[in-house]
């Protein structure tokens, strides 16, 4: 036997020339014309333009606010020194030598003899006696 295998041929098919065979046609309308990007480009350029935007200013307004703030701490300690030196010079000032010593300057002596003033009566009491 021989290995080639046979081929069968098929009956060649008759050309169709009858109307009825071929599919139904019909126009079709022309495909849209395509929409353009350009809108939504534009939208996207505008939207991302915005928010760099919105963030540069943000950034920039807490950068504002930083130094602020850095100046009024530096204002604070200064205050707090200011204030600590006024402390220090109103205690000496207080301090019972430097009221003495502002007395006699102003050409006040001590008293020999304690004495109150009886506001019921304004009558002044030495050590306490009429």
């Amino acid at each position: 036997m021989s290995a080639a295998p046979l081929r069968q041929q098929r009956p060649a098919s008759a050309p169709r020339t009858s109307p009825t065979a071929r599919p139904n046609l019909r126009p079709v309308a022309a495909p849209e014309r395509g929409r353009s990007l350009l809108p939504f480009v534009s939208l996207c350029v505008g939207v991302v333009v915005l928010a760099l935007g919105s963030v540069l200013f943000i950034n920039t307004t807490m950068a504002e606010g930083a130094y602020e703030r850095r100046d009024l701490k530096i204002q604070i300690a200064e205050l707090h020194v200011e204030q600590q030196a006024l402390l220090e010079t109103l205690d000496a000032n207080a301090a019972p030598e430097s009221l003495a010593a502002r007395a006699g300057a102003l050409g006040m002596a001590p008293a020999s003899a304690l004495g109150f003033v009886s506001l019921s009566d304004g009558i002044v009491l030495e050590n306490g006696k009429k």
